[in-house]
């Protein structure tokens, strides 16, 4: 099923709804990570999160050509040019980061000479014989400023989509919910 202005098609829901909750799980698991202090548990994790990153990524990757195919529906109800605007721009930048931030992760992998894998099956290997660290820095900095602002976008979205569903009353909402209709 296609995407309207009234409603989403199930693929563009469920892939919707598997990013938002992979992305927001995963900034969630690397602010932990984060906090832990260093050490062979603490690198245990990190592989976890490597793990469920790459998976996560390719589904953000997938999301973003569909949404591209697909183009972007219209407003769902009365709209100002501004917010129109605002909402088109949170909109790409959610797909934007929502790739950028697994490749970065990876690209901190790759210029720490470590190889990519997911769960032990390589993905990328060692590409690099020692670690870059200009490279890696710089990588990890990408990360965590995608994580930030991917958090500040998730809040805003989440924010709007309340917006139109409570105070403007129009199916903006219930149009990614579901199976719920839209009247």
């Amino acid at each position: 099923m296609s995407d309207r202005v009234r409603g989403f098609g199930k693929a563009s829901i469920c892939l919707h709804w598997a990013v938002a909750l992979g992305i927001v799980g995963m900034i969630a698991f690397g602010m932990v990570i984060g906090a832990m202090p260093s050490g062979p548990g603490k690198t245990a994790w990190i592989q976890i999160h490597k793990s469920f990153g790459v998976l996560v990524g390719a589904l953000a990757l997938v999301r973003l050509f569909w949404r591209l195919g697909q183009g972007f529906p219209g407003p769902a109800g009365p709209t100002s040019r501004t917010e129109a605007r605002a909402a088109r721009a949170t909109h790409i930048a959610l797909l934007v980061l929502t790739v950028v931030m697994p490749l970065s992760g990876m690209l901190k992998s790759v210029t720490y000479a470590r190889p990519v894998e997911v769960f032990g099956v390589p993905v990328l290997p060692q590409l690099l014989a020692e670690k870059h660290v200009a490279c890696n820095e710089f990588a990890s900095w990408v990360h965590a400023t995608c994580g930030w602002l991917l958090a500040g976008l998730i809040v805003v979205h989440v924010c709007g989509a309340l917006k139109h569903h409570l105070r403007d009353r129009d199916p903006t909402l219930r149009r990614m919910l579901w199976p719920l209709p839209v009247r």
